[in-house]
């Protein structure tokens, strides 16, 4: 009998010994980001102390090696999800890594370095727990099989994945323990998304048609509509919106003139542009309706041509994202390189090159998709920072001030396409609205892909020339931080169409998460008649 509670006793020791050094990362970066430190939860807490259990038992040294080694890695990329963006890694950001693994390389770039404490604070404790137990100094109860129960701990993490209730409560429920949000969301994203983006996703949701209805009454008109997407635009960043900062002076002075112009806070369409884009351009109302993806008979592009449009799309990022955004229906398209780069002088070269090769009259759809103000904030005025390293207050964040340098080259580049489109001589309609926000800071957050609206609120503005339309400025006077889709179908109606959606109350904002069929959560934004918002994350 003695035996057996000496046993247990060592059983715990060396269990407890395994969950001090798994946690000890945890505990550490709780100190340099209290936002993120570990909390008392017995049940997240218990699960760590099941996994420690299991590996104490664990006879061959190899096995346990190898299994700290890939665990290891997974804390890694956890631990980078939180020390550069402030939150835990989710099921959607492992996918998101994979996808966006291009942009993620330019956005680390300058800054990697900052980083690098992350192998250290992994490193160390696990390298040390590998010693200890090669060296048996904890004097461990083992079993030959012992191997058994951390991969019995896998399959049933691996197994609630695949079941409804399981991988509902694995894709949103992060905690304050590292480790177990590791083993989480690595488990829930190679057991059931990995899986179902393989073998092809289909919905049971079935959603009303839309009602289009074809209301242009001369398609031969001249006329230019100039739809611009801005990229990573955080509204409070600018000077035109009230930010102490003067980030956007010429536009003030223009705001100041043009007795159309109009600004106004809005909500984003999702978290990151992969997700927003299409959204944007197929007027997706609820994120789960992907049907609308597929089907595209409420593409703004594709309507735009059956009135007599020529549609023109300018993309100042990438050519890789030209692709992912599976973009359609267009007659022209310009594409920036970055090669390009130093000779075009960055987005403002590029932009003046392609705005001499656009005739604007007769009927045009010409959608402008922007580069700055992505991070790394300073590389998208790297040619011009002689003019626009102008914030460079010591006392604050150096991103904060990268990002408001960024913005004082945004207003220049707006005022840039404000300038192309009034030179023409006939009716032109200009829209600027970004693609989704950019959190810097507010709640411990920053960058973007996070359904918190300190990532969602952006900026949506409006002016007209050539043209008397008070009925149509009165609309978009009257409306109250208005929605993506409240822009997109105003657009339609420019170009000559009626849309209705049935089913969806157009008053709420349905902002999708990271993933493209709305299942990475969604954060409602339930508008109130006093000017307020009510959110409603639904999962």
């Amino acid at each position: 009998m003695k035996k057996y509670i000496f046993d247990f006793l060592r059983i715990l020791f060396s269990s407890l010994v395994i969950l001090f050094f798994l946690m000890l990362p945890e505990i550490l970066f709780g100190f340099l980001n209290s936002k993120l430190a570990v909390c008392f939860d017995p049940d997240k807490l218990g699960m760590v102390f099941l996994l420690s259990v299991a590996l104490s038992v664990v006879k061959s040294k190899k096995f346990f090696i190898r299994f700290l080694i890939v665990f290891g890695i997974l804390q890694i990329v956890q631990f980078c999800s939180m020390a550069y963006f402030g939150v835990y890694l989710t099921p959607y950001s492992i996918d998101f890594i994979f996808l966006e693994t291009g942009d993620i390389l330019t956005e680390i770039k300058d800054v990697w370095y900052k980083y690098l404490y992350v192998f250290v604070l992994i490193g160390v404790p696990y390298f040390i727990l590998g010693c200890i137990v090669a060296k048996d100094v904890l004097n461990r109860v083992s079993f030959k099989y012992g191997w058994v129960l951390p991969m019995i701990y896998v399959a049933g993490f691996f197994y609630r994945a695949t079941t409804p209730d399981g991988i509902f409560q694995m894709l949103f429920k992060n905690t304050c323990y590292a480790s177990y949000n590791t083993v989480n969301s690595f488990f829930a994203y190679f057991a059931n998304i990995l899986p179902q983006k393989l073998t092809g996703y289909q919905t049971k949701e079935v959603f009303p048609d839309y009602q289009l209805t074809n209301i242009e009454t001369d398609p031969n008109k001249p006329m230019n509509i100039i739809f611009v997407v801005g990229e990573s635009i955080n509204v409070n960043h600018l000077s035109l919106f009230g930010y102490d900062r003067r980030t956007t002076p010429e536009l003030e002075k223009y705001a100041a003139h043009d007795p159309h112009f109009i600004y106004k806070k809005a909500w984003a369409a999702g978290v990151n542009t992969l997700i927003s884009l299409p959204m944007i351009y197929n007027i997706q109302v609820n994120p789960k309706n992907y049907q609308k993806l597929i089907e595209r008979d409420s593409y703004l592009f594709k309507m735009a041509r059956e009135n007599g449009f020529k549609v023109t799309y300018i993309e100042a990022q990438n050519a890789s994202l030209f692709k992912k955004t599976s973009l359609s229906h267009y007659d022209k398209a310009f594409v920036y390189s970055s090669s390009d780069g130093e000779e075009l002088k960055g987005e403002s070269g590029f932009l003046d090159q392609v705005f001499k090769q656009i005739d604007l009259t007769g009927r045009n759809l010409i959608i402008v998709h922007k580069r700055n103000v992505h991070s790394p904030y300073n590389d998208n005025y790297m040619y011009e920072s002689e003019k626009y390293t102008f914030f460079d207050d010591p006392k604050t964040d150096a991103r904060i001030n990268e990002y408001d340098n960024a913005m004082l080259y945004e207003d220049m580049l707006l005022m840039k396409i404000l300038n192309f489109a009034r030179s023409s001589d006939q009716e032109t309609y200009f829209y600027y609205l970004s693609d989704h926000g950019e959190a810097l800071g507010k709640n411990g957050i920053w960058g973007h892909g996070h359904l918190d609206p300190a990532d969602l609120e952006i900026p949506f503005m409006f002016t007209m020339f050539n043209v008397q339309d008070e009925a149509y400025l009165s609309r978009l006077k009257a409306l109250d931080q208005p929605c993506t889709h409240d822009i997109s179908l105003l657009i339609a109606e420019k170009l000559g169409w009626k849309v209705e959606i049935p089913g969806e109350d157009l008053n709420i904002c349905q902002v999708n998460g990271r993933d493209t069929m709305g299942r990475a959560g969604i954060l409602k934004i339930i508008k109130k008649s006093d000017g307020s918002a009510e959110f409603k994350l639904e999962q």
